[in-house]
């Protein structure tokens, strides 16, 4: 009978043991799940490109100013949110000059890069990620003037020169819709050597704007051509090269960030 009596306790002594161990993984879980009305925290880092004449500008999150550019490491901490507004200023004004929405989570870091020079018409967000040394990263900034501005419609192609067969080969890069554009963006990467490294020839690139109303690309009025050429720089670096034109003429200057 004793025996039995202390078997029945063992028993009961292993279920409550048990069942207070399911209670305390419970509440483990629990305490693991984010309490709905708490605030968590991301940072923000946002640089600015060293641009000549560039004033001094701020950053806006959800509207308000959180800090003057540029907002280094380790980042500003602001709240984590869902479709956040985040907005470079000039400086003490509403003036604009690039903006995003952003899916800001807890603990993450997100970095930026902006760019703004009045006189270049240069304003908004630049690729700034290490680029590799046989490497191009370039954006298209679109200064074309009036004869340009006759054309509803049209995409820039690049063209890469062919050191083999003497001719321009579409390198399969198109920006849509160029008119509508004035700092494209992401970033295109170009290779600084295509094809003909073993004798150092670096890559020659050229743009061509087609007319998307006929399919066919527009010939310069003076020179006749239906190309531009591209700057030839150095790989491993970012770039903006600024298109303008002089009466139709296309020429392409650059800004290295």
């Amino acid at each position: 009978m004793i025996s039995y009596r202390n078997t029945q306790m063992k028993n009961i002594t292993t279920k409550l043991l048990l069942f207070a161990g399911g209670l305390l993984l419970l509440a483990s879980c629990a305490k693991k799940e984010e309490l709905p009305n708490t605030t968590y925290y991301g940072r923000v880092l946002v640089e600015v490109a060293a641009l000549p004449g560039t004033p001094a500008l701020e950053v806006r999150y959800k509207g308000q100013k959180i800090g003057d550019l540029p907002l280094m490491q380790p980042g500003t901490a602001v709240e984590a949110s869902a479709n956040a507004k985040l907005a470079v200023y000039v400086k003490g004004t509403d003036q604009l000059v690039a903006d995003t929405v952003i899916n800001l989570k807890k603990n993450e870091l997100s970095t930026y890069k902006v760019a703004y020079n009045k006189d270049l018409g240069i304003s908004g967000w630049i690729s700034s990620k290490p680029v590799q040394a046989d490497t191009l990263s370039v954006q298209l900034l679109n200064n074309l003037g009036d004869f340009y501005k006759a054309y509803p419609a049209y995409d820039l192609c690049i063209f890469y020169y062919d050191y083999n067969t003497g001719t321009l080969e579409d390198f399969n890069e198109t920006i849509s819709d160029f008119q509508k554009i004035k700092l494209s963006g992401p970033a295109i990467l170009l290779p600084y050597y295509f094809g003909d490294k073993a004798n150092g020839l670096p890559s020659v690139f050229v743009g061509k704007l087609k007319d998307k109303a006929t399919g066919q690309f527009i010939t310069m009025p003076s020179s006749g051509q239906d190309f531009f050429l591209l700057p030839q720089v150095d790989g491993g670096a970012n770039y903006i090269f600024n298109l303008y034109d002089t009466s139709g003429e296309v020429t392409v200057d650059y800004v290295m960030l």
